[in-house]
C-alpha cells in the first residue's frame, strides 16, 4: 500500500503560498497604476489566496501527525476545518468586493494605463490557472481535501481575472464608467458562489457524509474477488479522516467456519477491498457472523447442514452492502 507522502503535500502548499504572494503584489501594482475597482477587487480576493494558503500550509504540518491514542484516525481532518475557514474567506471577499463596487459604482473615477493594467492580469491569469491545475491534480493524488479546495480556488480567482479583462477591454472601447463597478459586482457574486461550494464540500466531509462513487468502486471490486463463503456483506460504512479512509462492514460466512477459517476470508477480504484504492490508507474493521437456513437459497459452498436448495448467489449492489443485514440474526 502506498504511504500519502506529507513531505510532498507540504512543499507543493509551500510552493503555491509564495506564488500567491507574487500574484497580490502584481495585482496591487495593476490597481496603482489604473484605479481600477474591478482590480481592486480581484487584489482584495487574493489576500484571502495568502491567507488560505498560509493556513493550509499550517494544517497539512499538523496532519503529517502520526495517529496517537486521541486521535486514532490520525490528524488528517483538520484539512477539512482548513478549508472550511477558506471557504468562510472567499465568501468575505466577495460581499467585501461587492460594497466597495456598489459605492464606487455613481463616482467619477478616472482609469488610467488600462493597457499596462491588462497584461499584468494576464500574467496573474496564467499565474492562477497553473498553480490551481497542479494544485488539484496533487490533491487527487495524495487525497487531500485542503490541496484540491485551494486549486479550485485559485481556478476561479483565474475565471475572474479574465472576465475583468474583458470588462477592461469594454470600458477602453466605450469609455462607459459604471462597466468596471459592475463587473467587480459580478466578481463578488462569482466568489461568494465559490465559497458556497467550498462549504458545502468541507461540511459534507466533517459530517462523515458518504461518497457514493467510493462504494460503488469498493463493491464491484469485492463483486470481481469473491468468494462462495461470502455469503452476504451489509452494514458497509466509509469515512474518509484526511488521508486515512475507515471501512466497517458485516460479513456473513458459513455458521459451522472455524475461528481460523473466518479469519482467513476476512484477511482475503481486506486485501480485496484495498485493491479498489491502492493509494489511500486504509483502516478496514469486518465483523464477521453465521449464516442461517434461510440463507442456503444463495450459498453455494458444498454444504452437509443444508436444508434448502442454491438458487443463485446474492448479487452484491451499493444499497444491498450499506443497508441492514436482510437475514437478521442475533449477531445483526
Amino acid at each position: 500500500m502506498m504511504q500519502v507522502p506529507f513531505d510532498k503535500k507540504i512543499q507543493i502548499q509551500r510552493i503555491i503560498f509564495a506564488g500567491g504572494i507574487i500574484l497580490f503584489l502584481l495585482k496591487t501594482l495593476a490597481f496603482a497604476l489604473t484605479n481600477s475597482v474591478g482590480i481592486l477587487s480581484d487584489a482584495l480576493e487574493s489576500t484571502v489566496n495568502i491567507i488560505t494558503g498560509y493556513i493550509t500550509l499550517q494544517s497539512l504540518v499538523f496532519a503529517s501527525k502520526p495517529r496517537d491514542e486521541d486521535h486514532p484516525y490520525g490528524h488528517g481532518k483538520v484539512e477539512l476545518i482548513t478549508a472550511s475557514v477558506e471557504g468562510i474567506l472567499i465568501g468575505v471577499a466577495g460581499i467585501l468586493i461587492m460594497v466597495e463596487a456598489i459605492h464606487r459604482l455613481n463616482e467619477s473615477v478616472v482609469i488610467t494605463k488600462i493597457n499596462t493594467g491588462m497584461v499584468l492580469m494576464s500574467l496573474t491569469a496564467l499565474a492562477n490557472v497553473a498553480m490551481g491545475k497542479y494544485s488539484i491534480a496533487m490533491g487527487k493524488k495524495h487525497n487531500s481535501i485542503a490541496l484540491v479546495a485551494g486549486g479550485k480556488h485559485l481556478i476561479s480567482d483565474m475565471y475572474s481575472t479574465l472576465a475583468l479583462i474583458a470588462g477592461l477591454i469594454a470600458f477602453s472601447v466605450t469609455g462607459l464608467m459604471w462597466i468596471d463597478s459592475v463587473l467587480a459586482i459580478a466578481f463578488g457574486l462569482f466568489i461568494l458562489y465559490t465559497a458556497y461550494g467550498v462549504l458545502k464540500q468541507t461540511v459534507n466531509g466533517l459530517m462523515d457524509e458518504t461518497n457514493p462513487e467510493v462504494i460503488r468502486k469498493i463493491v464491484a471490486t469485492i463483486n470481481e474477488h469473491r468468494r462462495d463463503p461470502w455469503i452476504d456483506i451489509h452494514r458497509l460504512t466509509h469515512l474518509t479522516f484526511g488521508h486515512v479512509a475507515h471501512v466497517d462492514m458485516h460479513l456473513t460466512l458459513p455458521w459451522y467456519y472455524q475461528i481460523s477459517q473466518a479469519n482467513e476470508e476476512v484477511v482475503f477480504l481486506k486485501k480485496v477491498i484495498r485493491l479498489s484504492d491502492p493509494e489511500m490508507e486504509l483502516d478496514i474493521s469486518i465483523q464477521s457472523e453465521p449464516c442461517i437456513p434461510a440463507q442456503c437459497i444463495h450459498c453455494a459452498m458444498e454444504c452437509n447442514h443444508r436444508t434448502l436448495h442454491f438458487e443463485e448467489k446474492n448479487f452484491l449492489t451499493p444499497e444491498k452492502v450499506t443497508g441492514k443485514n436482510r437475514f437478521p440474526n442475533h449477531n445483526s
